[in-house]
């Protein structure tokens, strides 16, 4: 169970004695909830870790976590020691704080108005939390060994079961449309459906209704259960057999909770505010071609150009994590390739989705579905913005097809900050025509009043000057003709060009500037005479490439408008705005018209 989870690979810096930190420089911020006898526990210094030792019922349970909170049942007065660690080392000594729960749980009416509001509610495993299962010692919090990154366990039909919990202490196990509960490899129960191929597998179950109490013991409190009740996660028998859960936090929208058979503890946290619905195309699908694919990675990892080891990288079924210690700056400084065996033809359209997540922001993340070995045949290359551990579902619908003996898909996480960790999930890609069952809504109207002469364009009163880098073949020649009328300017490009950033017009805005605090809608319309597969279009500072709104690519035909909007854009702070349009790639007499260029703020609708 823990190689298959916990596989991984870290550079081990060299420890040095004097750097080990002092018992005297923790700093920890401990906080009682008397209403639910629920303690926090918040560790301050920055480049360490705590390591925290309560001795609860005879027993001394350990925690590693930053911060951390514990449910007593009993008054009293408690305590708990405290070492720091860092790489070098653990302090020899530690300090002791107390605190004091002024009374004894007598009633859980707080707690199943909590977990069951008025009424009813449901909760889910709160996928896109970290620890949202992992497992250590018996004793422990459970998170010592293995920990679940965000979505990592999207394949494994645990996200989509249902708890629902009533206020009559009624609970109902509902599996969701796979109909399936996960169940650890070693257990015996549901021995039936165990493939016996040494990895956890998924057991087929019906919903069940049953109850649900809570119990305190000597200091602790769990949530129970009637014998083989099901829960998202059987990770031993007895979790099935006499299932009960240290509750260790709770509110009105997460509960945390261990199970220990006293050999290992498992962590769990389930939230009340989550829409168990991930996104995108059926990863489980017979119709995904990816299901059934093989491939090879390779990388590019070189902070500042220069290539440094390999970034971690695991996968575990559909689902794979990209460990970045060191931090980028620019596009194409940390990349991380899949060259499947794939293949796509032009007499079919396809579809394509992911979902990516990230342990921090990162605003600069490239996806690109590429023919192996020929980075101009492309079915897509975009830039995305990732939130820190919030879903990022990117979708992909009736693409047209192309010949592609080979198929890769290249991710770019140029731009990543120090110690990030991505995780992509659910990947698919398949013939239109071939339906998975899954619906796609139609992107929602941006509601936003595209009016080029209003007094909300800024671009409507700009002044500019424009740069021109031409250049077929890396060859700089004469600039191309530019013509301006109005809201309304002509580039016209005599030389074919073959790649990208050959062929660039750069508006460098002198009154156009934009903040942080709101946010802003961009929109222009493209139209060019010839086909041109390769046009980026890029909203930038000027004078410094890495900080943008965005940087698009898009297909334009020949003569046929395309509306390029970008709407609810956070703001950066910039001074001068730059809006970059690159052609590279276009054929030989190709002229390019840009109209109708509106940039706005968001809330002004004049």
């Amino acid at each position: 169970m823990l190689l298959a989870f916990s596989a991984c690979k870290k550079d081990i810096a060299h420890p040095v004695e004097a750097g080990i930190p002092l018992a005297s420089d923790i700093d920890v911020d401990i906080a009682v909830d008397q209403e639910l006898n629920q303690v926090t526990f918040t560790f301050k210094n920055t480049g360490a870790y705590p390591v925290w030792s309560f001795d609860e019922n005879g027993k001394t349970v350990y925690s590693t976590l930053s911060k951390l909170t514990r449910v007593y049942n009993a008054a009293g007065t408690y305590s708990v020691n405290i070492r720091i660690g860092n790489a070098n080392g653990i302090s020899d000594g530690a300090i002791t704080k107390t605190f004091t729960i002024n009374n004894s749980l007598v009633d859980f009416d707080k707690y199943i108005g909590l977990i069951a509001g008025n009424g009813s509610k449901n909760w889910s495993i709160a996928r896109k939390e970290v620890a949202h299962l992992a497992c250590g010692p018996s004793g422990s919090d459970g998170t010592g060994w293995w920990s679940a990154s965000p979505n990592e366990k999207a394949d494994w039909g645990v996200y989509d079961d249902v708890l629902t919990f009533t206020n009559d202490k009624k609970y109902t196990y509902n599996p969701g449309p796979g109909g399936t509960v996960y169940v650890n490899k070693d257990c015996s129960v549901f021995s039936e459906h165990n493939p016996h191929n040494d990895a956890d597998f998924m057991a087929p179950v019906q919903e069940q209704k049953t109850t649900y109490d809570f119990v305190g013991e000597g200091t602790d409190v769990f949530l129970t259960f009637p014998a083989q009740t099901l829960f998202p996660y059987i990770p031993f028998d007895q979790a099935y057999q006499t299932p009960r859960f240290k509750i260790v936090g709770i509110s009105a929208n997460k509960l945390e909770l261990i199970s220990d058979d006293g050999s290992i503890a498992w962590h769990y946290i389930l939230t009340s505010g989550e829409d168990p619905k991930i996104g995108g195309y059926d990863p489980n699908s017979d119709c995904n071609l990816w299901k059934t694919a093989t491939f090879t990675n390779e990388f590019y990892y070189a902070p500042g150009w220069n290539q440094i080891a390999n970034p971690g990288f695991t996968a575990s079924g559909n689902s794979y994590q990209v460990t970045l210690p060191a931090a980028t700056s620019d596009t194409w400084q940390a990349q991380v390739k899949f060259l499947t065996n794939i293949t796509t033809n032009a007499t079919k359209n396809y579809d394509f989705s992911a979902v990516f997540n990230s342990s921090k922001d990162h605003n600069n993340v490239t996806v690109k579905l590429v023919k192996t070995g020929e980075d101009g045949t492309f079915f897509f290359e975009e830039k995305i913005s990732l939130k820190a551990y919030e879903d990022y579902v990117f979708i992909k619908t009736d693409m047209p097809g192309i010949d592609m003996d080979k198929v890769s898909l290249v991710l770019d996480f140029g731009g990543n900050a120090a110690e990030t960790v991505v995780n992509v999930s659910r990947v698919v890609l398949k013939e239109h025509s071939c339906d998975d069952g899954t619906v796609i809504e139609e992107p929602e109207q941006d509601n936003v009043n595209w009016l080029p002469n209003s007094d909300c364009n800024m671009w409507k009163t700009v002044s500019y000057t424009n740069f021109f880098y031409y250049a077929p073949e890396w060859a700089q020649i004469a600039d191309p003709a530019f013509e301006a009328n109005g809201n309304s300017y002509k580039v016209t490009l005599p030389t074919a060009t073959a790649l990208q950033w050959q062929a660039q017009v750069h508006f460098q805005t002198t009154n156009i500037s934009t903040s942080a605090d709101k946010k802003y809608d961009f929109h222009c319309v493209l139209n060019a005479s010839k086909d041109i597969s390769n046009v980026t279009v890029k909203l930038t500072k000027v004078g410094d490439d890495n900080t943008f709104f965005f940087t698009e690519k898009v297909s334009l035909k020949a003569y046929e408008d395309f509306v390029f909007k970008m709407p609810g854009m956070d703001g950066l702070d910039i001074d001068k705005v730059n809006l970059v349009f690159d052609f590279g790639g276009n054929p030989a007499n190709t002229e390019v018209t840009i109209s109708n260029i509106i940039l706005k703020e968001s809330t002004c609708n004049e």
